[in-house]
């Protein structure tokens, strides 16, 4: 089975107000050519979108429920070349298997899910082809380096790519508690 590795390095852009500051990764990825995924792309209240975008990728989105500045899995929506998907997931499932997000993709299914504990390493997976994502380094060291098995192409490296920019903590037990006991305490401060 054919291995490459491609790596993103982080990048800022705090120029202006707070609410204007963009984050992201950009970088070349062999014969996809340049990848430049960004977060927030754009705010609409309380939610966030994230979009990848490349010279051969398909224009990517993904918008949820804004915590910090990625979108999160809640209310999420994804499109793909300007196409919605349909996102599945069983949010009560006890497995990391089994709380994976599904989706079905040019008529192809997909699964993504948490290989660690840590929100830090997540997988693609769809027949025959898988990208595992891991995101390391601190401050201007922080990079996002994509590991391809099998012949993927451009549609599988555009949603690995704008799910780096996608808070998925829900897909693992421990972060879906926290995601949940920090809405909670945020939904508190509304009423004080």
């Amino acid at each position: 089975m054919q291995q490459h590795t491609y790596t993103l390095d982080h990048w800022e852009d705090r120029s202006g107000h707070r609410l204007t500051w963009k984050f992201g990764y950009r970088g070349t990825a062999g014969p996809f050519g340049k990848v430049e995924v960004i977060y927030p792309a754009s705010r609409h209240g309380d939610r966030h979108v994230t979009e990848a975008k490349g010279d051969s990728v398909p224009t990517t989105t993904f918008g949820g429920w804004a915590y910090g500045r990625k979108p999160s899995l809640h209310l999420g929506q994804l499109s793909v070349g300007g196409a919605g998907i349909r996102l599945k997931r069983n949010r009560w499932a006890q497995t990391r298997a089994g709380r994976a997000l599904r989706m079905q993709v040019a008529g192809r299914e997909y699964r993504y899910l948490a290989t660690s504990a840590r929100h830090r390493d997540r997988t693609l997976i769809r027949n025959g082809v898988e990208i595992r994502t891991s995101r390391h380094g601190r401050g201007a060291r922080k990079k996002a380096t994509f590991t391809v098995l099998g012949p993927a192409d451009a549609t599988d490296l555009a949603l690995a790519a704008v799910l780096c920019g996608v808070n998925t903590r829900n897909l693992t037990r421990g972060g879906a508690v926290r995601a949940f006991l920090n809405r909670s305490l945020n939904w508190l401060e509304v009423f004080q």
